[in-house]
């Protein structure tokens, strides 16, 4: 409850902020390959996607530095390919759903109006949903337990046309144990590579 109202007063605020700086805004959808660090001895990257919306506040005059506070709704997780008792294997749908919120910095190389520019910064992670398929028998994803809470760092590079319509590449890379009673209790790490298009409002 305390993390549903620490997440609501945040986009609030940013919101808050977003009107007050008179700034711009923007809308962004991606796709992506996530998996989860370490957890499953087969597991496989699923392919999810982002949608969210962010702001782009200027942090300089000269066209070049920003803060970009984003809210995503973000479908992550993995496929786990647990082994039957004859040997064979089958997968295992591991889906869950975030609530990402990156809070960047933004550098464009230059002033110019279409031009390259690297990204970065932490972000936090609200899981408000999880779907572990049932394959009809005990699985170690069946009885994992998933945290609630992610926190990690995201870097990125990407291009600009006009200062409008951009398309970039990210990696995100969690820094808390996602998962708390794994058969290897190995430290599972958020990874996520992202590839979207954003269009930002004039």
């Amino acid at each position: 409850m305390n993390r549903k109202l620490f997440l609501s007063t945040l986009i609030c605020f940013l919101l808050a902020d977003l009107a007050y700086s008179q700034i711009r805004i923007g809308g962004r959808l991606s796709g992506s390959m996530t998996n989860i660090t370490d957890v499953h001895s087969h597991s496989k990257s699923r392919g999810g996607f982002q949608v969210g919306v962010f702001g782009l506040i200027p942090i300089t005059n000269n066209d070049i530095l920003f803060f970009q506070p984003e809210v995503n709704f973000s479908a992550q997780g993995e496929f786990d390919q647990p082994r039957r008792s004859n040997g064979s294997y089958e997968k295992q749908q591991i889906f869950l759903n975030y609530i990402n919120v990156p809070l960047h910095a933004k550098l464009y190389f230059t002033d110019a109006e279409s031009e390259f520019f690297v990204e970065g910064g932490p972000y936090l992670g609200f899981k408000i949903g999880e779907n572990i398929e049932d394959v009809g028998y005990p699985t170690e994803a069946g009885n994992n337990e998933f945290s609630s809470f992610d926190f990690g760092a995201t870097l990125g590079v990407g291009f600009s046309m006009n200062r409008q319509f951009e398309a970039s590449l990210r990696y995100s890379y969690g820094l808390v144990d996602q998962v708390s009673n794994d058969a290897a209790n190995a430290s599972n790490s958020t990874s996520i590579l992202n590839l979207g298009i954003s269009y930002i409002f004039n």
